[in-house]
């Protein structure tokens, strides 16, 4: 099982940096970065349908799981679609994701270090 610190680690360093990178860019992104995005859909959608069903077969909070497929996922397969073309609105929102995705683990980082 992977720590809480490392899933949130990975969030900060990998995925929020990607996001934010993909979101103030635009059209300048290397064309195969829209094909990452597009497995990464794929692989986060899966992991997270996967996650959600042992969660809710437990009676547990599956919420984060359901941000992922019914949100983060959605956009990742819309913006790995359509590229470079995609709406500005798209690449804003793939900004908030970064923001939040870095703001968020970095707050749970710093709560598990002091409170734990």
């Amino acid at each position: 099982m992977v720590s809480r610190s490392a899933i949130a680690l990975f969030h900060i360093c990998i995925v929020g940096l990607l996001f934010l990178y993909i979101g103030f860019a635009r059209d300048q992104v290397p064309e195969f970065v829209f094909h990452v995005l597009g497995v990464l859909a794929a692989f986060m959608m899966l992991y997270h349908l996967y996650l959600a069903y042992f969660k809710l077969k437990d009676n547990k909070s599956a919420w984060i799981h359901w941000i992922h497929i019914l949100l983060v996922a959605p956009l990742l397969f819309l913006l790995a679609y359509l590229k470079k073309d995609a709406h500005r609105r798209y690449f804003e929102m793939l900004l908030m994701l970064g923001f939040a995705a870095v703001g968020y683990n970095t707050l749970s980082l710093i709560r598990d270090n002091i409170f734990s």
